[in-house]
């Protein structure tokens, strides 16, 4: 027993130096290594899944989205893809309960490798249930924005009607769903456009079938305007000018909105378009607005409302 004692006290005070240096990089290296993987980030929206048992539906969900904290190397940080990441909640067990308070666990954010989930916020969430049952609805195309020139006369989906499924509670009030909005700003001809259809509620969940529709945008030319076609682009040079200019389109269509007032007696209505090409005094390719000027008061502008310029020398061949 002496000799144990004996070899156990020469371990501890025999070699202090070598002792101290091995106890100081064994530190070191642990600072270190926490120091390369302790890099962090936090994503922001990330979708919040919710999966319940056949034949119930989320009546409501206290969230849509979390905000989650990862941990890791920056490496791995710099490999996160958050179009990926979600967070994913299963209730599939049988139970009769209808309202769940569920704590969300790092084990539940699904799309990631090689970091560690550190944070989510919130950090729980209450889920209501009801029975699912499905309703045939009609879908209604939305606008927005104004034309150009003319209005909006009809907004038309196909197929006019789409399947809901979600919890019955909230499918007995539901009359119809809408398109996500179809932007016609600056629009002057009717046009087609397949568009996703909006869930019907921000705080339960629908399935739709199908969830996108075609909606066609009727835009009528009855308005206080004109409308021409192929009008010839001119460029404007400086005077004396070695250089010649090229243009691409040579025609444009102008679109006039506002008042337009007739001409004086002796004179022709004018509608103009020309390209400044002012300041170009280097051979090359360029893009220039087309600008246009119309007899009147009128607000006119050019379609396309650019052209390509190439400048070149007198002599040189034409590209």
């Amino acid at each position: 027993m002496a000799n144990k004692h004996s070899l156990i006290r020469n371990l501890l005070v025999n070699n202090k130096r070598l002792k101290a240096l091995s106890f100081l990089l064994a530190t070191l290296t642990w600072y270190i290594i926490q120091d390369a993987i302790s890099f962090e980030i936090e994503i922001p929206g990330v979708r919040l899944e919710v999966q319940v048992q056949d034949g119930m539906a989320i009546l409501n969900q206290s969230a849509s989205t979390v905000d989650v904290t990862f941990r890791g190397s920056q490496d791995d940080i710099q490999r996160l893809d958050p179009r990926r990441v979600q967070a994913v909640v299963e209730l599939t067990r049988e139970s009769a309960e209808l309202a769940h308070e569920i704590i969300l666990k790092p084990g539940m954010i699904k799309g990631v490798r090689g970091v560690r989930t550190v944070a989510i916020h919130p950090s729980r969430i209450l889920v209501k249930l009801d029975r699912q049952a499905e309703k045939r609805v009609p879908v209604k195309g939305r606008t927005l924005g104004s034309p150009l020139f003319g209005q909006v006369e009809a907004v038309t989906c196909e197929p006019s009607t789409v399947l809901l499924l979600g919890p019955a509670q909230k499918l007995k009030t539901t009359e119809c769903v809408y398109t996500q909005p179809v932007d016609v700003d600056g629009r002057v001809e009717s046009f087609v456009r397949r568009t996703a259809v909006q869930a019907p509620g921000d705080n339960w969940v629908a399935h739709m079938e199908p969830s996108d529709v075609q909606v066609k945008i009727t835009i009528s030319s009855k308005s206080a305007g004109q409308f021409w076609k192929n009008i010839p682009v001119s460029a404007v040079v400086e005077s004396g000018s070695a250089l010649v200019v090229d243009l691409d389109p040579l025609t444009v269509d102008v679109i006039a909105t506002g008042r337009i007032e007739p001409p004086p007696p002796g004179e022709k209505f004018q509608v103009r378009a020309f390209a400044d090409c002012i300041g170009l005094t280097v051979p090359g390719v360029y893009t220039v607005p087309v600008h246009v000027n119309v007899t009147g008061d009128a607000m006119a502008v050019a379609r396309p409302d650019m052209v390509k310029v190439t400048v070149r020398l007198a002599g040189d061949k034409k590209l």
